[in-house]
């Protein structure tokens, strides 16, 4: 990230909107206890921040990434959003990037860790109420959901590993599979390690 000098407007808008304008860069997280779940109004910032960023300028922008993970719907939501754009976008994993973060992460045209970062995939948790044929209904949602998110990681890993093949991934993921930063390079979930995050 290019080093540039902070204005009192850049301050303000990094601590209340975590878009840092003069670096493209954007901080993934919102305020209060949930600040690092995947969630409708994090998810809303940082597409928000996102739009400001290529409609300012099709260059780089950086995303920090920290987060516990949290809802399909949001996440694959913000995914489709980055895939689409004509920057180019680096995301950078901080510490943890659990369930939902590892999917979001794999959107990035580069996908940095820092070297004690760990990221986790797994099938997640769901529930249902209602009447037996609207839970089946889900039932159906969920396993098509489940599926496209095997996809999301195979393409990724099978380029570290042209043999893997998809039901392998869905095994992987029957379980909280944990990675630490080196282990997810080499499986093919993340490209880079990185030992801090420039000024």
């Amino acid at each position: 990230m290019r080093k540039i000098g902070l204005t009192s407007n850049d301050y303000e808008m990094f601590h209340n909107h975590n878009l840092y304008v003069p670096n493209r860069s954007i901080y993934f997280g919102g305020q209060g206890e949930d600040a690092d779940v995947v969630t409708s109004n994090t998810i809303a910032q940082l597409m928000k921040n996102l739009h400001i960023l290529e409609h300012k300028e099709i260059a780089p922008i950086s995303i920090l990434l920290n987060t516990v993970g949290g809802s399909w719907e949001d996440g694959i939501a913000v995914y489709d959003m980055i895939r689409a754009l004509k920057s180019e976008v680096t995301i950078i994993g901080l510490g943890k990037v659990y369930s939902m973060g590892s999917i979001i992460l794999q959107a990035g045209d580069h996908r940095v860790l820092t070297e004690n970062t760990y990221l986790m995939i797994h099938d997640g948790s769901e529930g249902y109420e209602g009447d037996p044929k609207m839970i089946e209904r889900w039932m159906e949602v969920s396993k098509a959901i489940r599926m496209k998110m095997y996809d999301i990681y195979w393409r990724r890993m099978k380029k570290k590993n042209k043999k893997l093949k998809l039901f392998e991934v869905e095994k992987i993921c029957a379980i909280d599979t944990l990675y630490s930063a080196i282990e997810a390079v080499n499986v093919g979930l993340a490209d880079e390690i990185i030992q801090g995050v420039s000024k």
